[in-house]
């Protein structure tokens, strides 16, 4: 056997043997890396009054921990002590309140009339779903719903930690692999570049544009949500997670906050909090202010970027979040970014071939 041939065996049963090894923490080092690529604008800022390598690596991990993670825990941890402190008794009360607001609502008779529907099925529908014993077996289904909800916390939980501990040795010792990646990639120095940039860019865009998203919504609902006497950290993280979610986005924390404000304070704030999430927050600051801030973080970390379709982008995180779950949204870009350089380098290649 050829020495070569046996090296490429040995490396193909040592690349067996580390993957089985290292297979449960896969995810976390991928996404460690992907994050790497994506904050690569700031640690180039960093460089210029830096020189030690790790000095670099524990500040960029520092300042994922403070600007993504830290949220996050503080998220799960004020949820937990308002889990704990859950009085049913008071939950069944509001329900009472809410079943019988919603029966003094008069219902449109004549419509009803054309549909062949009796308005008293309507009531006795409303009093069997708000009666005791489902008001019961609600509150039963919840209190398991975030008792799964804390065990997968912890895992989570889990899974942030490894990231940061990733996130920091990638950092350390990812100059010096990038190089050993490109020295052994059968590709030119321009194709291999080409693959890296593309890479960076896209990330670099989608984290941006995320956390952008996330914090601008969140400080927006953060401050109608103090106004009326709740928790504005908390309010603010939640809805800037929710904002993330395609289609759908803040209604699933304007939503509920405002039946919860109707329920305890009445219509007028309720209202309030719904025409300012949809008219402040939906229209004026999403469609509006949105696109002219991620545009200027673009042109100061990523001033290389090329144009990413917003389309696309928008269905990979739809795709990453469908297929993964949380951590689809930073995957689920990174897949389709990474494929779409395969078919430019391919199309480079082949033109290259035409012309000789």
């Amino acid at each position: 056997m050829k020495p070569q041939y046996f090296i490429v065996l040995l490396l193909i049963i040592s690349g067996w043997s580390v993957y089985f090894i290292y297979r449960p923490f896969m995810q976390d080092i991928t996404i460690a890396i992907l994050l790497m690529f994506a904050t690569l604008g700031i640690s180039k800022h960093l460089s210029k009054h830096l020189k030690k390598r790790w000095q670099i690596s524990a500040i960029m991990t520092l300042l994922l921990g403070v600007m993504f993670f830290a949220p996050l825990v503080y998220m799960i941890n004020a949820i937990a002590i308002i889990v704990a402190q859950i009085d049913p008794v008071l939950i069944q009360e509001n329900v009472e309140k809410l079943s019988n607001f919603l029966q003094t609502i008069s219902l449109p008779t004549k419509l009803l009339d054309q549909m062949n529907i009796d308005p008293q099925n309507i009531y006795t529908a409303l009093a069997d779903i708000f009666s005791e014993e489902n008001i019961n077996s609600y509150l039963k289904y919840t209190i398991s719903y975030f008792g799964s909800l804390a065990a997968h916390s912890a895992v989570f939980f889990k899974d942030m930690v490894l990231i940061l501990i990733f996130y920091f040795f990638t950092y350390l010792y990812g100059e010096d692999i990038g190089h050993f990646i490109k020295r052994i990639l059968p590709l030119d120095t321009a194709q291999t570049q080409l693959l890296f940039n593309e890479l960076s860019n896209s990330m670099g865009v989608v984290f941006f544009s995320i956390l952008a998203t996330a914090i601008f919504e969140g400080a927006l609902f953060a401050i109608i949500a103090g106004i009326f006497g709740l928790n504005m950290i908390l309010m603010g993280i939640l809805y800037g997670f929710a904002s993330l979610v395609p289609v759908i986005g803040g209604a699933l924390m304007w939503v509920p906050v405002s039946i919860y404000l109707w329920i305890t304070e009445g219509s007028t704030p309720a209202l309030i909090l719904a025409a300012y999430s949809i008219i402040v927050i939906s229209i004026i600051a999403d469609t509006f202010i949105k696109p002219i801030i991620i545009k200027e973080i673009d042109y100061k970390l990523l001033k290389e970027t090329q144009a990413v379709n917003e389309i696309l982008v928008f269905f990979s995180i739809i795709a990453g979040l469908t297929t993964i779950g949380f951590w689809g949204m930073i995957i689920g870009p990174a897949v389709t970014t990474i494929f779409i350089a395969f078919l430019k380098l391919y199309d480079q290649i082949q033109s290259t071939i035409k012309e000789q």
